[in-house]
C-alpha cells in the first residue's frame, strides 16, 4: 500500500487547504506602522518601533477563493514634539488587529499613553494624537489583507502546501491506504449539565457532502483558531472532555463529552433562540466519513425539544452548513427529524434508572400494563374458565408466558 498522492496544480486550487501566516504578518506590521506620522502646527507624533506583535493570521483556500482570517495584538513607541517645542515620548497599543474590522464587523481600538513628563502642551499633543492618528493607522492596516493575498495567494506557490501534504484519493485509487482510526481521548461521558424534563424530544440530522479530506474538516470544525474561517464569529473550544466551548459569538455553547479526533465528536448543545428551554442540553455527535473522492459529515442532535425541529434545522444549517458552502465546500446537504431511537434514549436516561421508573409507575392518569397486571389477569381468566366449565388444554401455559 502506498501513500496517498501529493496534490497537483490543479488540486492545490480545488482542494481546501490553510497556511499559517503569522511569522509575514508579523514582520508586515513591524515594518509598516513605523514611520506614519500626523502634524498640526508646530506639533507632530510619529510612531518610531513596533515593540511587540502577538496573535495569528491564517490563510485558507478552496477552489481558488482565499479567505484571510488574523487576529494580532500590537504594541508601539511614538515620539512627538509639542505646541512649546518640548520632546513628548509615549506608547501605542492596539488591542485587536483584525480581519472583522475590514469586514465592517468591529472597529480598531487605540490606546495612547504619554511616558514623558506630562505638561499642557503634552496634553494638547495627546489630544490631537487620538483625534489624528487613527484615520492614518485605518487606512495602513487596512492594506494588510492585500498584501497577504499578494504575497500568498497564487494558489502553485511552493511555499503553501496543504495542511496534510495530500489530497482526498481518487476513486480507483489502489494505492490509498485511509490511516488508522485514531484512539479515542476518552470513552464517551454522561451528560453533566443539569437537564430539566422538556418532555418529548426529537433528533435533528444534517447531512452534507464536503470535497475535502477527514484531517483537513476536522480542523476547520474544531479549532478555535480555523473555525471563524467559516463562521465569521469568535469561536471558543478545547478538545478536552468536560471543557466548556463557544461557537458563533456564545450563540451555541455546551460542554465536550469526547473526542476521536479525526471522526468523531460528541459535546453537549444549546441554543440561544426563544425557542430552546435556557437550562435544557441537547447532544450534538458530529462524525466525519472520509470516502474516496469527498468526506461525508453528519450533525446528529438528540434532545430537541418536540415542535422545535423546523426551527433547528434552520438553526444547523445557517451555523454549519451555509458557512462551508460560502467556502466552495458542499457538493449537497440534506436535513431531517426523527424521534429519537430508543437505544440513544436509554444510554442518555441510564444515569437515573430509578427516577425513570418512579415516574412510570407514578402516574395517576394512564393506565399501564405491568407484568404483575398480565399475570393477575391471566389468574382470573382461568379461574372464570374452571366456574363454566369451559377448558382449553392448548392454552395450560398461557399466564406463565404473560
Amino acid at each position: 500500500m502506498g501513500e496517498p498522492k501529493p496534490l497537483t496544480a490543479y488540486q492545490q486550487t480545488y482542494h481546501w487547504r490553510n497556511k499559517n501566516c503569522a511569522p509575514f504578518a508579523h514582520d508586515w506590521v513591524k515594518k509598516a506602522l513605523p514611520g506614519l506620522k500626523v502634524e498640526h502646527g508646530p506639533a507632530s507624533a510619529e510612531i518610531v518601533e513596533v515593540t511587540s506583535v502577538s496573535g495569528d493570521c491564517d490563510l485558507g483556500q478552496r477552489k481558488g477563493k482565499l479567505l484571510t482570517i488574523y487576529d494580532l495584538e500590537v504594541e508601539a513607541k511614538w515620539t512627538g514634539k509639542a505646541g512649546d517645542g518640548s520632546d513628548v515620548e509615549g506608547t501605542l497599543k492596539i488591542p485587536e488587529v483584525s480581519h472583522e474590522a475590514i469586514d465592517g464587523l468591529s472597529d480598531y481600538v487605540f490606546e495612547w499613553r504619554i511616558t514623558s513628563s506630562a505638561s499642557g502642551p503634552s496634553s494638547e499633543l495627546l489630544s490631537h494624537i487620538k483625534s489624528s492618528f487613527p484615520p492614518v493607522l485605518t487606512s495602513k492596516l487596512n492594506t494588510f489583507r492585500a498584501e497577504l493575498l499578494a504575497a500568498y495567494g497564487n494558489p502553485s506557490a511552493d511555499d503553501s502546501p496543504a495542511p496534510s501534504g495530500t489530497s482526498t484519493p481518487q476513486p480507483g485509487s489502489s494505492s490509498y491506504s485511509p490511516a488508522p482510526p485514531a484512539k479515542p481521548v476518552e470513552a464517551e461521558k454522561k451528560v453533566k449539565e443539569t437537564k430539566k424534563d422538556v418532555g418529548k424530544t426529537v433528533t435533528v440530522e444534517q447531512k452534507a457532502d464536503l470535497q475535502a479530506s477527514a484531517e483537513d474538516l476536522w480542523g476547520l470544525l474544531t479549532d478555535e483558531n480555523k473555525v471563524p474561517m467559516w463562521s465569521r464569529s469568535a469561536a471558543k473550544i478545547n478538545l478536552t472532555p468536560d471543557a466548556p466551548y463557544e461557537l458563533f459569538g456564545g450563540n451555541v455553547r455546551g460542554k465536550i463529552i469526547s473526542v476521536e479526533a479525526p471522526k468523531k465528536l460528541v459535546q453537549t448543545w444549546q441554543v440561544r433562540i426563544p425557542s430552546w428551554p435556557s437550562d435544557h442540553y441537547g447532544t450534538m455527535t458530529l462524525t466525519l466519513n472520509q470516502g474516496s473522492s469527498s468526506t461525508s459529515a453528519t450533525f446528529t442532535l438528540d434532545g430537541v425539544p418536540a415542535g422545535n425541529e423546523a426551527e433547528v434545522e434552520k438553526a444547523l444549517d445557517a451555523f454549519y452548513i451555509r458557512g462551508l458552502k460560502q467556502m466552495g465546500l458542499v457538493l449537497s446537504s440534506s436535513s431531517r427529524s426523527y424521534s429519537t431511537p430508543l437505544s440513544r434514549i436509554s444510554s442518555t436516561a441510564r444515569s437515573k434508572p430509578k427516577k425513570l421508573r418512579k415516574k412510570t409507575s407514578s402516574s395517576s392518569n394512564s393506565f399501564k400494563w405491568s407484568s404483575s397486571t398480565l399475570i393477575g389477569s391471566g389468574v382470573v381468566v382461568a379461574l372464570s374458565a374452571v366456574l363454566v366449565g369451559i377448558v382449553y388444554t392448548s392454552f395450560p401455559s398461557s399466564s406463565s408466558r404473560v
